[in-house]
C-alpha cells in the first residue's frame, strides 16, 4: 500500500513523543521513487512497472493484478468467479470443506462432472456489500478505468437513508434523496468533473425513476447509451442523478418541480464552474471529460424542456462555455477523438469501440442541435458552425439501442456502412449530397439546423440595408431552395418508412433503423418504430417552418416590437410611441406589403393547422411535452400578430380581388396547391382560413387560438411568453 504524506496521523502529545523517540522503520524504495513499508508493497507496486498479464477478452485491456481485470469484468456485465484468495469456495467445496482453486470451474467439479456454482458466495458477498459504502461493480457503466485510483469512491458522500424504511411517501423520500444530492454537488462531495460511481443505497431507487427519460426524450436526444446504462449505473454519479431528475419531472410536474429545479440549477451552476476551468490542449495526458459533457447536455435539454426563462439563460451560458472548452482541447476533431480513444479506451472488440466512438459522436450532434434551438429561440446567431464538425454520419438509432451483445451482432450486417464514409459538414452543406439514399430524418433534422447562420447573417443583411436605404444582394431565393429541398427529403424518408410499416416483414433501410425494442415481436417493435418516425418527422418539419419563418420576417424586430406593446411602462406613461418604436412600426408597415411577408404568413398558419390537426388526431408527437413545436407555435402566433396588426388596410374582413381563403381555396397548404398560393403571394391580397379573415378585428381570436396549442397552467412552457409576449396576458389566467 502506497502512503501519502498524510495519510496517518496523530491526535495526542503521548504518541508525538514516541514518535520522536523511536526510530523510523526502514523504508523499501521502488525504482522510480516511491516507498513502502512491507516488502510485498513494494512487490505488487514493482508488478506496474513490468509486463501486463491479465487481459480482457472483451475490449483487449491488459492489467498488472487479476484482482484489477476481475473488477473490470464486472463492467462488462461479465460473470466472474470469486476471488479463491478471499475464501470464497465453490458450493461444493463448501460443502465438503476443501479448498477451492477457484476459475469458471474447479478441479474438484471438474472430477465430479457438476455445475460449479457460487451461491453461498454470492449471498457472503451480498452480506458484506450492503455493510460498506463502497458501490457494487455491477453497478457501474462499461467504460474502462486507467486505474482503481482514478475512480472517486463515495465514501465521502453524505449517506442515504434507505428507501422504503420510514413512515413518509416514496414521493417524499425521492425529494429528500434529491435534496441531499444537491447540498454535496453544492459543496463539491460529489464532484462533477470526474467518474464518481452511485452508492450502492443510491442504486435502486435511481434505477426505478429513470424509466421516462429512456422513452421519447432519449429517441430525440439519444446521448446516453441505453443498453449499457440498464446493465449498470453510469460512472457519474451526476448523470444518474440527472436521468433520475428529468424522469420524475416527466411523470409528475406538479409533485416533483420544486426539488427538480433547485437540483437543476445547483448542477448546472456547478458544471458551469467547472467547465470554465477548462483544459488546456497541450493537457494531452488527460481523457476528455465525457462524463461532464453529457451530464451538461442533459441538464441543457432539461432546461429547453421545462421553459423556464431564467434557467434557459444558465443553461444558455453553459452552452457557450462548453463550447468554448470543447474547441480548447480539439474535441470536434476526428483525429484527436481517434488519439483519445488510442489512449484511453483501446480494444479490438467491435461493441467496445463502437460505444466509444458514437458517445463522442453524440455529444457533438447534440450540442449543436441545442446550439442552434437556443439561438432559435433568442433570436441570435448560434454558437457552434457546421464547418467545426470533423465527423462522420452517427451510427443508426437502431445499432445504438441494441440491448445484448446478441441483438447487436443481429443488426450489425443490416448497418449501412456507408454512412461511415460520409462527413455531417459534406451533408448539412449540399441538399444534393451523394449520401441522399443514406439519409436519415435526424440527418435531414441537423442539416436543417445548420443553416442557422447563413439565416441569421442574411437578416443582418437586410436590416442595415434597409435602414440605409441600399439595395443588397438577395439571398432569400438560394436559401429557401434549400429549406424547400430538405423538406423533401423529409417527406421521402417518412413516405419509405410508411411503405414499409404497412407491408410484410419489418423491411430494410430506412424504416429498420428505428427498430430499438422488442425483437422478440416484430409488430411491436414496428409500431414502436412508426411512432419514433413519426415524432422525428414532426420535429424536422416545426423546424424547417421555423428556419422559414426566420429567413422571410426579421423575427427579433417583430419580438421588439411585441414588448413594447405589451409592457405597461409604454402603454401607460407615454402618451405617443417613442422614436426608436415609431422607426421599427414603420419597417414592419413595409414588410406587410413585400412577397416574403406573405410566404412568412402561409408558414406560421402551416404549424397552426399542423398542430391543430395532429392534437385531432391524437398523433404521438402531441403526447408528450414537445419543445420544437411549442418554440414554433410561439415564433408563428408572433408573425401573423404583426402581419395582421401593421398591414396597411384598417380591416380585411372584406376580401380583395387576390384573396385566399386556405381551406376551401385552396383547400389545404400542400404542394399540389403551390401555383394558387404563388400567385397571392406575389401580388398584395386578403387571407381567411376556413372563411375566417386574417385581419386586426379578430386578432385576439387568433392569439387565443395559437395559445390554445400550448400547455397551460404550471405546465405552461415558460419561454413561449418570451418568444411572444403577446401570448403572456394568456398565459397568466391559466
Amino acid at each position: 500500500m502506497e502512503l501519502s504524506h498524510n495519510q496517518f496521523g496523530t491526535s495526542t502529545t503521548d504518541s508525538n513523543n514516541r514518535s520522536s523517540a523511536e526510530p523510523t522503520p526502514s523504508r523499501h524504495v521502488c525504482h522510480c521513487g516511491k516507498s513502502f513499508i512491507r516488502k510485498e508493497h513494494l512487490r505488487r507496486h514493482q508488478a506496474t512497472h513490468g509486463e501486463r498479464n491479465f487481459i480482457c477478452p472483451m475490449c483487449q485491456r491488459s492489467f498488472t493484478r487479476n484482482d484489477l481485470l476481475r473488477r473490470h469484468l464486472a463492467r462488462h456485465d461479465m460473470p466472474t468467479a470469486p476471488d479463491p484468495r478471499r475464501g470464497r469456495a465453490c458450493d461444493a467445496c463448501h460443502a465438503n470443506k476443501t479448498k477451492c482453486d477457484g476459475g469458471t470451474k474447479c478441479t474438484l467439479c471438474i472430477k465430479r462432472g457438476i455445475s460449479c456454482t457460487y451461491k453461498h458466495a454470492s449471498k457472503a458477498g451480498s452480506s458484506r456489500s450492503s455493510r460498506s459504502p463502497v458501490e457494487d461493480p455491477k453497478r457501474t457503466a462499461s467504460r474502462p478505468v486507467p486505474d482503481v485510483h482514478e475512480i472517486n469512491t463515495p465514501s465521502s458522500i453524505t449517506p442515504p437513508i434507505a428507501l422504503g424504511t420510514s413512515q413518509i411517501s416514496p414521493a417524499d423520500e425521492i425529494k429528500a434523496a434529491f435534496k441531499r444530492i444537491s447540498n454535496d454537488v453544492r459543496t463539491g462531495k460529489i464532484p462533477v468533473g470526474e467518474p464518481t460511481t452511485v452508492p450502492a443505497p443510491d442504486h435502486p431507487w435511481i434505477e426505478a425513476n429513470s424509466r421516462e427519460y429512456f422513452g421519447r426524450l432519449h429517441e430525440a436526444w439519444p446521448v446516453l447509451h441505453a443498453p449499457s446504462y440498464t446493465i449498470g449505473m453510469e460512472d457519474s454519479f451526476v448523470i444518474a442523478t440527472s436521468v433520475a431528475m428529468i424522469s420524475c419531472w416527466l411523470r409528475s410536474p406538479d409533485e416533483y418541480g420544486e426539488v427538480v429545479m433547485e437540483l437543476h440549477e445547483t448542477i448546472m451552476n456547478t458544471l458551469s464552474q467547472w467547465i470554465s476551468n477548462t483544459i488546456c490542449r497541450h493537457e494531452t495526458e488527460k481523457p476528455w471529460p465525457i462524463e461532464a459533457y453529457q451530464a451538461s447536455v442533459l441538464q441543457m435539454i432539461f432546461a429547453l424542456y421545462h421553459g423556464d426563462k431564467r434557467l434557459i439563460a444558465k443553461a444558455s451560458l453553459l452552452r457557450g462555455t462548453m463550447i468554448m472548452s470543447m474547441r480548447e482541447v480539439d474535441f470536434f476533431n476526428s483525429d484527436g477523438s481517434s488519439e483519445q480513444q488510442r489512449l484511453y479506451y483501446p480494444g479490438t472488440f467491435v461493441p467496445w469501440l463502437m460505444t466509444v466512438r458514437e458517445k463522442w459522436k453524440r455529444i457533438i450532434v447534440t450540442i449543436y442541435k441545442i446550439d442552434a434551438y437556443y439561438a432559435l429561440a433568442h433570436f441570435q446567431a448560434p454558437t457552434l458552425f457546421r464547418e467545426e464538425l470533423d465527423l462522420t454520419m452517427p451510427a443508426t438509432f437502431s445499432l445504438w439501442n441494441a440491448f445484448g451483445l446478441d441483438i447487436f451482432f443481429q443488426r450489425l450486417p443490416f448497418e449501412p456502412t456507408d454512412r461511415s464514409n460520409f462527413k455531417i459538414t459534406e451533408i448539412c452543406a449540399n441538399p444534393n449530397t451523394p449520401a441522399k439514399s443514406l439519409l436519415l430524418l435526424e440527418d435531414v433534422h441537423l442539416a436543417l439546423c445548420g443553416l442557422s447562420p447563413a439565416i441569421w447573417n442574411h437578416a443582418q443583411i437586410v436590416r442595415r440595408s434597409a435602414e440605409a436605404g441600399r439595395s443588397t444582394h438577395n439571398s432569400t431565393a438560394s436559401l429557401g431552395w434549400q429549406l424547400e429541398a430538405w423538406k423533401a427529403d423529409v417527406e421521402r424518408i417518412q413516405h419509405q418508412c410508411f411503405q414499409t410499416f404497412h407491408g410484410a416483414g419489418m423491411g430494410d433501410f430506412p424504416f429498420k433503423a428505428y427498430i430499438g425494442d422488442f425483437d422478440d415481436k416484430p409488430p411491436r417493435a414496428k409500431a414502436a418504430a412508426m411512432v419514433h418516425v413519426k415524432c422525428l418527422a414532426s420535429d424536422c418539419i416545426m423546424i424547417y417552418h421555423l428556419q422559414s419563418l426566420q429567413l422571410y420576417s426579421d423575427t427579433r424586430m417583430i419580438n421588439s416590437v411585441a414588448k413594447a406593446h405589451t409592457s405597461p411602462i409604454l402603454t401607460d406613461r407615454e402618451p405617443t410611441v417613442r422614436p426608436w418604436l415609431q422607426k421599427l412600426h414603420s419597417q414592419l408597415s413595409l414588410w406587410t406589403k413585400s412577397p416574403e411577408s406573405r410566404k412568412a404568413v402561409l408558414h406560421a398558419l402551416a404549424v397552426l393547422l399542423d398542430c391543430e390537426a395532429a392534437l385531432e388526431s391524437n398523433s404521438p408527437q402531441t403526447q408528450s411535452i414537445d419543445p420544437t413545436a411549442y418554440l414554433a407555435i410561439s415564433t408563428s402566433a408572433l408573425v401573423v400578430w404583426a402581419w395582421t396588426l401593421f398591414s396597411e388596410g384598417v380591416c380585411m374582413c372584406v376580401p380583395s380581388l387576390n384573396h385566399i381563403n386556405i381551406g376551401v381555396d385552396p383547400p389545404d397548404l400542400q404542394n399540389t396547391n403551390t401555383a394558387r398560393l404563388e400567385t397571392w403571394i406575389q401580388a398584395d391580397g386578403t387571407a381567411a382560413v376556413n372563411n375566417i379573415p386574417l385581419c386586426r378585428c379578430v386578432i385576439n381570436g387568433w392569439t387565443a387560438r395559437f395559445n390554445a396549442l400550448l400547455p397551460l397552467g404550471k405546465r405552461r412552457w415558460g419561454l413561449c411568453d418570451e418568444v411572444a409576449p403577446i401570448l403572456s396576458s394568456l398565459g397568466a389566467g391559466n
